[in-house]
């Protein structure tokens, strides 16, 4: 079901979907656009998709001679309460392996949200009328 969706870039490689614009909105790939239209856009839900949110800030070295980068994470869709407050952080993925969906950096990234905001990045895998949920590098 691709109605009203427009295919932004076609030079993609294998590890990146094809960009989609729907209603104005960006998405990262036709997975991400059809879970939004299939289980956020029909609900009256406080939403944002690709919300930055800064990790940690610029480290300085060396009495400030050398200084590392800012990181930032942006989650594909966030889901607030209506006082603002995170409920859930979603990342759209199509799968749950790690060796070609959930690279190292990104399972970094999930566990430095997580820390700095209190709440877990739940990793979604859409099907066709449903989705599965992983909160990855959890214990039992």
């Amino acid at each position: 079901m691709t109605f009203g969706v427009r295919e932004i870039n076609k030079n993609n490689n294998r590890y990146f979907g094809k960009k989609i614009e729907y209603h104005g909105e960006k998405f990262d790939s036709m997975r991400e656009a059809n879970f939004f239209k299939k289980f956020v856009e029909p609900f009256d839900y406080n939403y944002t998709l690709h919300e930055s949110f800064r990790l940690h800030p610029v480290i300085e070295l060396c009495n400030g001679a050398l200084k590392l980068r800012s990181s930032s994470y942006r989650p594909d869709v966030v889901i607030r309460d209506d006082e603002g407050n995170l409920l859930h952080v979603i990342d759209i993925k199509s799968g749950f392996n790690t060796q070609y969906n959930i690279d190292p950096a990104a399972a970094l990234r999930f566990k430095l949200f997580a820390m700095k905001y209190g709440v877990p990045v739940e990793v979604v895998v859409p099907n066709l009328k449903s989705f599965r949920v992983k909160i990855m590098g959890t214990t039992k």
